[in-house]
């Protein structure tokens, strides 16, 4: 073999992307033995080496064991039984893992058709906007555990389209909070009062006129949270605004 043809194990890893460590590993295990030592005992491997290890790693990509990866290269052989199961095992995988990324993206477009007209936003609504969706299927499944699947199915039967448009008012209303907190508005102003009823109407219509029945449940669920878009300041204001709305408005029921 010529010079070209030999690499010391640092040019090896180079080649190959395979660490050091995991090169002396395979050499351990008789999986991958150095073609040549130097005299100094340095490991040094060949352009065959690359090709069976080339090998190893496109049998790792099927989920085999280092020792049945060793036994088939032995044998030049594997029953086409198993290799089928694991091309359909790598299949079911990527198929998985396409489903997520189709998810990913369509909580991307979601979220940018929400904000493309905010010149600035709220961070910590954006956060809360981007749990809601992050955690969409722990969020039904809560509602799964505490209410009937009818009731369920009926808050989570709502397309993109009428989710993003509800998305932006929620925008709206929790940065009209932050903003009358912020001026250090009174709760009982007109202003602030008009501000509950938007947040009342918008809650209603989120929960299609289940707010009562949801709100019985939160205070003894702990095995939810559910994103808060406000800090403690604002939670005073808001409960304060609220128990006013409340004290005005007898049909409504508000529970801390």
């Amino acid at each position: 073999m010529s010079d070209k043809d030999i690499f010391t194990i640092g040019e090896f890893m180079q080649k190959s992307g395979v660490s050091i460590r995991t090169l002396r590993y395979y050499d351990s295990i008789d999986l991958l033995k150095p073609s040549d030592y130097t005299e100094g005992g340095h490991r040094l491997y060949s352009k065959k080496d690359l090709a069976m290890l080339q090998k190893i790693k496109s049998l790792q990509f099927l989920n085999f064991s280092l020792k049945d990866i060793k036994n088939k290269l032995q044998n030049n052989a594997a029953k086409g039984a198993e290799i089928l199961k694991s091309l359909n095992d790598q299949k079911q995988i990527f198929e998985t893992k396409k489903l997520e990324i189709i998810n990913v993206l369509s909580d991307l477009d979601h979220l940018i058709e929400t904000i493309e007209d905010e010149e600035t936003i709220n961070i910590n609504i954006f956060c809360a906007m981007l749990q809601k969706l992050m955690f969409e299927e722990d969020t039904k499944k809560w509602f799964e555990d505490h209410f009937s699947k009818d009731m369920t199915d009926e808050l989570f039967s709502i397309n993109k389209s009428e989710e993003i448009a509800l998305d932006k008012k929620w925008t709206k209303v929790l940065s009209d909070i932050k903003h009358l907190t912020f001026i250090e508005a009174i709760p009982s102003s007109k202003e602030s009062q008009q501000t509950i009823e938007s947040l009342m109407e918008l809650m209603n219509g989120t929960t299609k006129g289940n707010l009562d029945l949801i709100a019985e449940k939160l205070p003894s669920s702990e095995s939810f949270s559910f994103p808060n878009p406000f800090t403690e300041k604002e939670q005073e204001f808001l409960i304060e605004a609220m128990e006013i709305y409340q004290r005005d408005n007898s049909g409504f029921t508000w529970r801390r």
